[in-house]
């Protein structure tokens, strides 16, 4: 059977991107036959047990250097079709005034002759960025229809076009955000029509995969996992864990600090780390898959994520590690960045502290650091918090009537939740 789904995407897999890879096995766990390209080869990282279950064929995009515009307009199949919409598309595209327009075209025709082989009958793509530039493209050549997932850099940097944005919106059978602090922001920033496409989806997990945690813990053990970038807040956590080591308290003269990732901040906070003397209390283990990071989570004490709001607008949206720990039973401590409320239920589920606030950082960890019973109290909320609203087995289900509403035609009842 051919493929009827596509997911288009800029690399894949990627180790920071596991929202992606549970989603799409989500679909194929409800029986849709997915193809992948990836417009980049990706890069040389860890990669995710849950990759092994992969059904879908991922295929690479030519390099763009083996790619002539030419030869596939004029020794593809049925040139006539293409020849017929493509001097309309060029003339538009000309006007979005993109960078890289001719090359996304290249791309496109490529895939407008791909996906006639496949049999692809709609397209999907996370991030608007240049992946959904080129679904566009590909529909306005009259290859399938497309959908998009934004998170956050894709709509809060300061270098989002947003005439280009609106129109992807526009142009989309549907297009998702992730989180109700988003969808407010993307209403704000776009026509009437590209308001209609809009519907908010969270993030699912697998919970099986992320059960509570019940056992013993580590007395003292700080946790925080994501990519060493400006939006982390990673320097935060560090002089957070400065000022607690300085009160040489009984709480935290044992203290154990772990950070997961790597980014381009990494040599930052390794000086920041020397330059504090902190070096044999944090420990920076680069990349690690979710097997690791699940091993982590059940001995680690808190969670701490410290998102913030970069320079250049962007920020986390929906942040999964945040998602991963609720389901384990692991207290959180976060910021009031775009979604996170909506992770710690505004606090009941974990605690909020003003980011950028390296000193209200340290006492709500010694706070929970120091009180056993609030932390069990935040981990059973957490639990109930994410099997209501983070539950892929849901949100797939949600997701998958979506995508029989365009490639059937048939209207929905399932409608973006509130």
């Amino acid at each position: 059977m051919s493929a009827r789904l596509c997911y288009l995407l800029k690399k894949f897999p990627r180790t920071s991107e596991t929202f992606i890879l549970n989603e799409i096995l989500a679909q194929e766990a409800l029986g849709r036959e997915i193809h992948i390209i990836s417009r980049r080869e990706p890069d040389d990282e860890p990669r995710h047990p849950q990759l092994a279950e992969l059904q879908a064929v991922v295929e690479n995009l030519p390099n763009k250097r083996e790619l002539d515009p030419w030869d596939i307009l004029f020794l593809g199949p049925d040139p006539d079709d293409v020849f017929a919409r493509v001097g309309g598309v060029v003339r538009e595209g000309r006007e979005w005034g993109h960078p890289r327009f001719p090359s996304l075209l290249t791309e496109a025709l490529w895939l407008w002759h791909r996906t006639r082989e496949l049999g692809i009958e709609h397209v999907h793509t996370h991030f608007a960025t240049d992946s959904a530039v080129v679904a566009l493209l590909l529909k306005l050549l009259g290859g399938p229809t497309y959908s998009m997932t934004m998170h956050a850099k894709d709509i809060y940097r300061s270098t989002v076009n947003r005439e280009m944005f609106d129109r992807l919106c526009e142009q989309a059978k549907f297009a998702i955000t992730v989180c109700d602090a988003n969808v407010e922001y993307v209403t704000e920033h776009v026509g009437e029509a590209a308001r209609s496409r809009l519907r908010r989806l969270y993030n699912g997990i697998d919970l099986a995969n992320f059960q509570f945690h019940t056992g013993e813990r580590d007395a003292a053990h700080i946790l925080s996992v994501g990519r060493l970038v400006e939006k982390k807040g990673f320097d935060v956590l560090v002089d957070a864990v400065a000022i607690l080591k300085r009160e040489d308290s009984p709480l935290t003269c044992d203290l154990n600090v772990t950070f997961v990732g790597e980014g381009d901040r990494r040599d930052d906070i390794e000086k920041q780390i020397q330059s504090l003397g902190l070096q044999d209390t944090i420990t920076l283990t680069g990349p690690q898959d979710s097997d690791a990071v699940r091993a982590h989570m059940e001995c680690a004490t808190v969670m701490c994520a410290p998102c913030l709001i970069g320079e250049d607008g962007n920020r986390d949206a929906l942040p999964t590690v945040l998602l991963e720990a609720l389901a384990r039973g692991l207290p959180c401590i976060s910021t009031p960045v775009t979604g996170i409320p909506e992770i710690l239920d505004h606090g009941r589920a974990g605690i909020i502290v003003p980011e950028r606030d390296a000193q209200a950082t340290a006492d709500a960890l010694r706070e929970l650091l120091a009180d056993s019973e609030r932390r069990e109290e935040i981990a059973r909320v957490g639990r109930l918090r994410a099997e209501k609203l983070f539950d892929r087995r849901e949100t797939s289900g949600i997701l998958d009537a979506w995508f029989n509403e365009v490639v059937t035609g048939k209207g929905s009842s399932c409608a973006s939740p509130a």
